[in-house]
C-alpha cells in the first residue's frame, strides 16, 4: 500500500460514516395557544434582601410567538459532541441560564453569585445526580456530567429556583432564544430525527431533511 492510499484509508477511518456537504437548519419553536401574561412573577419567601420580593417566572417564557428556552437536537448516527466547559451561575436567588444543552462527560461549573446560602441539587429522573451546598458568595465547584438525559435542577433553600441541562451526544443542538428561534450549522446531507425539549411543555419529534447544499427548515409547536 501506497503512503497515498495508506493515508486516505487513515482518513475514511477518522470520519463519521455520515460525511457529506455541511447544511445549515433554522427553525422556530412556536406557541400556538393563549400565551401566559407578559412579566409573570413568582413571589420569594426568604433572603429578600437579595432576591427580592419577588422574580421573573421563566418556567414558560413566549416571545414574538414562540417559546424560549426549548432545547432542540438533530440526532446524527455516528456523530458525537466532545465534552465541553459549562457553568450554571446563581444571581439574585434565579439561575442563569436556565436551559443549556451538554455532550456526556462534559463538566459543568456551579457559581454562587449571591451573599446567601444556596443548595443546587440536580436530579436525573428521581435519581439525585448531584447534591451541593454552596454557603458563601463566589463559591465554585465542578461536577460531570456523565450519561445523556435530563438534569432539572433546583435549589432545597429557594423553592422558585430551577434549571435544566439536557445532555446528549449528538454535537447538533442549540436553545431557542427571542422568538423561539434557533440556528444549527455543519449538518450532513440527509434525513434526521429532531426533538425539541422544554421543561413544562415536553417533547416534541420531526424529521428535518438537510439538503446537500443550502439550508433546511425544521419548526416545532407547542401546545
Amino acid at each position: 500500500m501506497t503512503a497515498r492510499a495508506a493515508a486516505l484509508l487513515a482518513l475514511q477511518l477518522v470520519l463519521p460514516p455520515a460525511v457529506a456537504a455541511a447544511g445549515e437548519v433554522t427553525g422556530q419553536v412556536r406557541f400556538t395557544g393563549a400565551p401566559p401574561p407578559a412579566g409573570a412573577t413568582l413571589e420569594t419567601t426568604r433572603d429578600r434582601e437579595t432576591c427580592g420580593p419577588s422574580v421573573l417566572d421563566e418556567s414558560l417564557l413566549v416571545s414574538d410567538g414562540g417559546v424560549e428556552n426549548v432545547v432542540v437536537r438533530v440526532e446524527v448516527p455516528g456523530w458525537r459532541a466532545e465534552p465541553r466547559a459549562l457553568s450554571l451561575d446563581q444571581r439574585r436567588c434565579r439561575y442563569l441560564p436556565r436551559a443549556q444543552a451538554a455532550s456526556p462527560g462534559s463538566t459543568l461549573e456551579l457559581r454562587n453569585g449571591d451573599p446567601v446560602l444556596h443548595n443546587v441539587h440536580g436530579y436525573a429522573g428521581v435519581a439525585t445526580a448531584f447534591n451541593v451546598p454552596m454557603p458563601f458568595q463566589d463559591g465554585r465547584t465542578r461536577r460531570t456530567l456523565p450519561r445523556p438525559g435530563v438534569i432539572r435542577i433546583g435549589c432545597d433553600v429557594h423553592a422558585w429556583m430551577a434549571a435544566s441541562i439536557v445532555v446528549t451526544e449528538t454535537p447538533f443542538v442549540a436553545v431557542t432564544g427571542e422568538g423561539g428561534r434557533f440556528s444549527l450549522a455543519g449538518l450532513p446531507a440527509g434525513s434526521w430525527q429532531a426533538v425539541a425539549w422544554h421543561e413544562r411543555l415536553g417533547e416534541r419529534r420531526a424529521v428535518v431533511r438537510v439538503p446537500a447544499s443550502g439550508a433546511a427548515t425544521l419548526d416545532f409547536s407547542y401546545p
